[in-house]
């Protein structure tokens, strides 16, 4: 390995840096390919119907009107991820049928030659519905016999687990507290849209997507399925991303599939590009959840048991519904040592927008429940919170469970030391009450995240290096950059690896025609299962490169060493050649030879390791308004190794904004099944000056499996934020909060329960 860190540890320019502050970055809506055909969709106005006729011969008079596409004919494309595990299941993941189950679901396309055109289309098709009771109470959904939103019933999914005797927990417990918890419908929010693409259906019957996709091999999969055409003549190429969080896990519904169809049909390309408001109406959202939770605890902070009970909210149709209810069990279980849980989900259909995969996937609300319970525990104990939970955590060497694996790393007691003196926990968990009605105070949360999903989903990753005649190198991925900077930490990999400097290295973009097979971005998994197929890659050329040095050098390989884009004898550094120059003997000049060093790796991440963090959030709550006002959040995050310490920072300061608002402004709100916030001038994202101080503190556990010690960080980023933001609100009110968002409403009704307005004073002052 190279003597010294080249790239490792660096806060290096991210490769993509210039070409977005340019202007020049190519995302899918600006793609634009010869004879291009635009096309929008019809969505149901209902929430659940059968659409028993279609009429659109108006519309087809129209000049420029070249083809429709309706969903008796187009398949929907469901039930990502657990349906490809075999051919029987992946059946499950095309829905033909003639009934819309939210509003906005897609009834059918167009393509006409122009927006205009598009315009007057579809306000000349005519489509007779015959409206079917809807269901938007996951509850009622639940009783409900008479009224199926599928064929099989309205419950997509149940899990049951037990570890331990939980009668018996709670039999040992000196405290019990029980809980009934409520989390919102988060919409990603993207700065690009979701839902655009440009599909080309070629005359020798190969089809070309431009998608954003977060998985573009697994996207492949499931149009290949949609259209039944064999892999190899499907193409995915994914330009640059503004942003996905989860939402682009799979195809767009309505956009992908439709689009090709209408391409195949028309021998044309086709562009689709959602709306914001399409965007807000009928593409993915996080799961609302009900959760309720018992918890058992001795006098002396230990818990005995846990007893969790969720219903989940999917919406009309599942997509990553096993994920996410998965997650809830492998993060309630893994971050405590309890050993008595019973955990129990059952995820419902219900006649609004599809749910899916959302940063954090079913972790966020989880951990609102059990950090909020845990603060309860500590104050009827009056404990100290950080004091509970170091006396309950899972540490370094224990088992986990749910993955039946040992923590290897683990810096979740870092992460509270660090935070805890950084936000200067102690002091201001005890500082006076002041006068007035701005009050002040300080919570924690801790979590813990998987990296990656290889225990429980298919998970390859590989890549293949290979080095030019003149020193540069060529990274072939398909690790698909979602703007978070997955390519430039792979690239500092490889350089590391190869002991070649960061700018000689160029990641290839992401396209299913020439990288080798990756299941994508998602579970915080690039930088380590990505990373692990790059450093082997990168191993197996430095080995190769290092054959032929020893021949030119005449020195055994044992004695090399490379630093700089320089190979050299260690016991005699004047005996040395510069890569470029050897490789160009050995491609060029020495005809006998005519090589080309490349290397290549495939296969699955060893392990699922657990990242964790820690949160002070520090609050200022008007009790007069209800109004929050978060001061500081102090975030301490053990990421295994930082790579780029800059892109951790940066998420983990996106990962806060981002809980903020999980925390107190977004829900998407809806009447009948239709959403009534579906823009960004209803639907409150936190604006600049909202957005308080964050600390990121940065702690590093070397994780074993992972390349470098390396492991993930950016979806766990946000998981507790808002469980640290509602034990500070707690603190400072006495109000105790169990529904998401704590809207001002909220709070003055909790403060008016509890009778707090009169006699409760501020708890601190600021510094």
């Amino acid at each position: 390995m190279p003597d010294s860190h080249l790239a490792v540890g660096k806060s290096l320019q991210r490769i993509d840096g210039v070409d977005k502050v340019t202007g020049s970055a190519k995302y899918a809506a600006d793609i634009k390919l010869e004879n291009m055909l635009h096309a929008r969709l019809l969505r149901s106005p209902h929430a659940h119907a059968k659409v028993k006729r279609i009429d659109t011969s108006a519309a087809q008079k129209l000049t420029g009107v070249r083809a429709f596409a309706t969903i008796l004919e187009v398949p929907k494309v469901i039930e990502y991820w657990f349906s490809l595990r075999t051919e029987e299941k992946k059946k499950q993941m095309f829905l033909r049928d003639n009934v819309v189950r939210f509003v906005g679901d897609p009834v059918l396309a167009v393509a006409a030659d122009d927006q205009q055109t598009l315009d007057q289309a579809l306000g000349l098709v005519n489509v007779e519905y015959e409206p079917l009771p809807a269901l938007h109470d996951p509850l009622k959904a639940m009783a409900e016999t008479g009224v199926k939103i599928h064929s099989r019933g309205n419950v997509a999914f149940k899990a049951n687990k037990v570890y331990g005797d939980i009668h018996a927990g709670f039999n040992h417990a000196d405290i019990i507290i029980e809980n009934t918890y409520r989390t919102s419908k988060q919409k990603h929010a993207a700065l690009e849209p979701f839902g655009a693409c440009v599909a080309h259906y070629q005359p020798n019957g190969k089809l070309t997507v431009y998608s954003s996709t977060q998985l573009p091999h697994w996207s492949r999969h499931y149009l290949a399925g949609a259209l039944e055409l064999p892999l190899n003549r499907v193409r995915v190429i994914k330009p640059y991303t503004g942003g996905s969080f989860g939402g682009r896990c799979g195809l767009i519904h309505g956009l992908e599939v439709m689009c090709a169809w209408l391409s195949r049909r028309t021998g044309r390309p086709v562009r689709m590009a959602f709306s914001r408001e399409e965007d807000f109406m009928a593409t993915e959202t996080r799961h609302p959840m009900t959760i309720r939770m018992k918890t058992g605890a001795t006098g002396d902070g230990i818990i005995t048991a846990n007893a969790v009970e969720i219903i989940s909210d999917v919406g009309g149709y599942g997509t990553h519904y096993i994920g996410v209810i998965a997650d809830c069990l492998s993060t309630g279980v893994g971050l405590y040592k309890i050993p008595n849980y019973s955990f129990s989900a059952t995820a419902v259909f219900t006649n609004k927008s599809l749910c899916g995969a959302l940063r954090g996937y079913g972790n966020p609300q989880m951990n609102f429940a059990q950090e909020s319970q845990m603060d309860i525990i500590a104050e009827k104990l009056r404990m100290d919170p950080l004091e509970l939970r170091l006396k309950n955590y899972r540490k370094l060497g224990e088992i986990d469970p749910v993955l039946n694996e040992e923590i290897r790393s683990n810096g979740l007691k870092e992460c509270l030391e660090k935070g805890a003196k950084s936000s200067g926990w102690q002091k201001k968990r005890r500082l006076k009450p002041v006068k007035g009605p701005r009050k002040r105070g300080i919570g924690l949360s801790v979590m813990m995240h998987g990296t990656g999903a290889g225990k429980a989903l298919p998970d390859p990753a590989a890549a293949t290096v290979m080095i030019n005649a003149d020193g540069s190198v060529n990274l072939v991925t398909a690790a698909a950059d979602e703007g978070q900077g997955n390519r430039t930490v792979l690239a500092q990999i490889a350089a590391e690896t190869l002991g070649i400097e960061f700018d000689k290295i160029s990641v290839s973009e992401t396209d299913t025609d020439t990288t080798p097979l990756d299941c994508g971005t998602h579970g915080s998994r690039q930088a380590y299962s990505g990373g692990l197929a790059v450093k082997a890659a990168a191993t197996e050329a430095r080995k190769k490169l290092l054959a032929h040095a020893q021949k030119e050098l005449g020195t055994r390989e044992a004695q090399l060493r490379i630093k700089e884009g320089r190979i050299f004898e260690a016991t005699n550094p004047d005996n040395n050649i510069l890569i470029g120059d050897l490789m160009r003997k050995t491609q060029i000049e020495d005809m006998s030879v005519c090589e080309q060093v490349i290397g290549s790796a495939a296969g699955v991440a060893p392990a699922m390791p657990g990242y964790y963090g820690a949160i002070f959030a520090e609050v200022e709550v008007d009790i007069e308004t209800g109004e929050v006002n978060v001061l500081k959040l102090t975030t301490a995050f053990d990421v295994g190794r930082a790579i780029n310490p800059g892109l951790v920072e940066g998420q983990i300061t996106g990962g806060g904004v981002m809980g903020m608002g999980f925390a107190l402004t977004e829900n998407l709100l809806l009447r009948d099944g239709q959403i009534l916030n579906s823009s960004f001038a209803d639907y409150r994202l936190l604006r600049a000056c909202d957005v308080p101080v964050i600390v990121p503190v940065i702690v590093e556990s070397n994780e074993p499996t992972g390349p470098f010690g390396a492991k993930g960080i950016g979806e766990g980023c946000m998981v507790n934020v808002a469980s640290a933001i509602s034990n500070a609100i707690c603190h400072a009110t006495g109000v105790r909060l169990t529904d998401l968002c704590m809207t001002p409403d909220a709070i003055l009704q909790g403060l008016t329960r509890a009778k707090m307005t009169q006699t409760r004073d501020t708890l601190f002052v600021s510094e």
